[in-house]
């Protein structure tokens, strides 16, 4: 029987090793300690945030830049209002996103995000 501790570290490396493709998909850079020290410090959510917030930005066209280790310690994801982005539209039709509200406005965001982010007054599109 598996332990507790062997199950999160089983979470964490698949969890590190998406990440790494998604950042590194050249495998540039390795699997150093300090990588791993740094992913593992954050959150489950943090991480989720992270990864969602590089994957929305290769979605709309902006390469990502840097090292993995500097992208985990220096990176601060934010959610992507995909009102008025033609991809938003996309995300509609497939009733991947809501209407929520975020810091006090109202925006279009994917239904991951709104839940990561804890938006309130989510409604769906008509």
């Amino acid at each position: 029987m598996e332990s507790i501790d062997d199950v999160i570290q089983k979470k964490t490396s698949k969890s590190l090793l998406k990440f790494m493709k998604l950042v590194d998909p050249q495998c540039r850079f390795g699997f150093t300690a300090e990588l791993i020290e740094a992913w593992n410090a954050l959150s489950l959510t943090d991480q989720q945030k992270l990864y969602l917030y590089l994957l929305y930005r290769k979605w709309r066209g902006i390469d990502i830049y840097g090292e993995p280790y500097y992208i985990i310690r220096n990176c601060h994801p934010v959610p992507f209002n995909w009102n008025q982005h033609s991809f938003g539209k996309t995300l509609i039709a497939q009733k991947k996103a809501i209407i929520a509200k975020y810091n006090g406005s109202f925006g279009t965001y994917t239904r991951d995000e709104a839940k990561l982010y804890e938006m309130t007054e989510k409604s769906w599109f008509n």
